[in-house]
């Protein structure tokens, strides 16, 4: 009967176990079945199986089986996450090296509370052995009963600890894409490993030969009970505490990027406003000039022929026409908006030969609440993507047809912007939150626009989609009008 409620402790325990997994590699790695429903039970069931299976395969009788059996676990579990989730090589060692040591450091944590158990298992001895009362058959449930309870308490805060453990490192975790990780595994790792030695070291020390009798270690120095616990419990706040530093950090270097990205972005805004005022106060100028010029020249000629030569008059007539096409300043409602879209179209059509661009589509109405710094976001960044886009495809594709076009429209009380644009058809890898990642490789300093986006799209009660369709894509932000 002992032996049944034992098993069925081991078993609660390796589906616990497996539970922990992927609550915790589940943050950093898609499994292989995650198409499959309710993935994450078949990984508690799979990794029990497993688990169960080599349980039995080493005896701790030494110090050295105690030491090979926390390998080979260690190993077993590298192979599960190599099949089991996606990901890259770094990652995989991440995950195996926390887990591991949090494991262990739980273990060497939880396991002085089976001294409580032991006194009482030794008082009890020397009642039998002094001549006591209880029978043999008490005796043996006592012991039974002592043993199990001790195993469950010390089992119950091992992975008490271990769970909280790994709940806090997910919780301080700040990754935008899964499935990689790179050289900053080096900083997460450094007091793993402590973790994981410390473990070693313990172990095989745990036994030790006395006149050819193998006695417990901590039966020779009770004091072990409370200064390994101790250890390992600051290096499992040490194991967290790093992670959670570490991503603090990352945090605060990812919000310093994006602010020097909108600072340039403010500041190339209010470059292109001054440039397009000027611009236009110069061709308001010429054109208001060159148009009485002209009249009067129109005139005089009029004058001198008697209207007789048309060839002459219809050639003043089409400058004045051509005259009145300098003022090429775009239309949409807003002046931000005027200044952003036509400065960013004049880029597109000096580095695209040939591009097609169109935003007759596009009005800003007072009744859009939207403020001019948000507005200049949206329009900065999204035709900054448009372009680059473009670019890249005619990189690939030169003799593709390259366009993008900007309109908005209005349905019920939301107000939709939309940026349509050509690119090269292939696959968007997404990240977080749908939207796709960028395509470079300094991925920290770049991909930041569409989160810019939607920012200001939530800012206004909306929100951001992408949508692809072939070689087009379209983005489409949504605010409240």
């Amino acid at each position: 009967m002992y032996d049944l409620v034992m098993q069925f402790v081991d078993i609660l325990q390796c589906l616990f176990e497996g539970y922990c997994i992927q609550f915790f590699c589940g943050r950093f790695a898609r499994p292989r079945l995650q198409r499959v429903r309710n993935a994450q039970w078949i990984t508690c069931v799979v990794w029990a199986l497993i688990r169960l299976a080599g349980r039995d395969l080493f005896q701790e009788t030494d110090s050295v089986s105690l030491v090979v059996k926390l390998l080979y676990g260690a190993a077993i579990f590298w192979v599960f996450c190599m099949y089991w989730y996606q990901g890259n090589i770094l990652l995989k060692v991440f995950l195996v090296t926390i887990f591991t040591s949090l494991r262990e450091l739980g273990y060497l944590a939880a396991y002085s509370f089976m001294y409580p158990g032991k006194i009482l298992l030794n008082m009890l001895a020397e009642d039998v052995s002094g001549g006591s009362t209880i029978s043999m058959e008490d005796f043996w449930v006592a012991v039974h009963v002592l043993t199990f309870l001790s195993v469950v308490i010390m089992k119950v805060i091992q992975y008490a600890l271990l769970f909280v453990s790994l709940k806090k490192i997910v919780k301080s975790c700040h990754y935008r894409e899964k499935g990689q990780m790179g050289k900053e595994v080096i900083f997460y790792l450094l007091p793993a490993v402590a973790g994981v030695l410390v473990s070693v070291f313990v172990r095989l020390l745990m036994v030790t030969i006395t006149d050819g009798i193998p006695v417990f270690l901590y039966d020779n120095y009770p004091i072990l009970y409370l200064i390994v616990p101790s250890i390992a419990v600051v290096l499992l706040g040490a194991i967290v505490c790093s992670f959670r530093i570490y991503q603090d950090m990352a945090a605060l270097q990812e919000e310093q990027a994006e602010k020097i990205i909108l600072e340039n972005q403010i500041t190339q805004m209010q470059h292109s406003m001054a440039e397009m005022e000027q611009l236009y106060d110069g061709i308001r100028s010429v054109r208001h000039d060159m148009r009485n010029h002209m009249t009067v020249l129109q005139n005089l000629m009029w004058k001198e022929d008697g209207g007789e030569n048309e060839e002459i008059r219809q050639y003043f007539t089409d400058m004045v026409q051509s005259v009145e096409q300098l003022d090429n300043r775009m239309h949409t409602g807003n002046a931000v908006s005027d200044a952003v879209v036509g400065s960013k179209f004049r880029y597109a059509a000096k580095q695209i030969e040939g591009i097609r661009l169109d935003a007759e589509s596009f009005m800003l109405s007072n009744a859009v609440t939207i403020q001019a710094y948000d507005i200049g976001i949206i329009l900065s960044n999204g035709l900054d993507n448009a372009i680059e886009a473009c670019m890249r495809m005619r990189e690939r594709q030169p003799d593709a047809k390259a366009y993008i076009t900007l309109r908005s429209f209005r349905a019920k009380n939301m107000f939709f912007i939309e940026i349509e644009n050509s690119f090269d058809g292939g696959e968007l890898s997404r990240g977080e939150g749908g939207l796709p990642l960028s395509t470079k490789e300094d991925q920290d300093m770049h991909g930041i626009g569409l989160k810019n986006i939607r920012k200001c799209a939530l800012k206004y009660g909306g929100d951001v989609d992408c949508i692809v369709e072939g070689s087009k894509f379209t983005l489409s932000v949504m605010v409240k009008s």
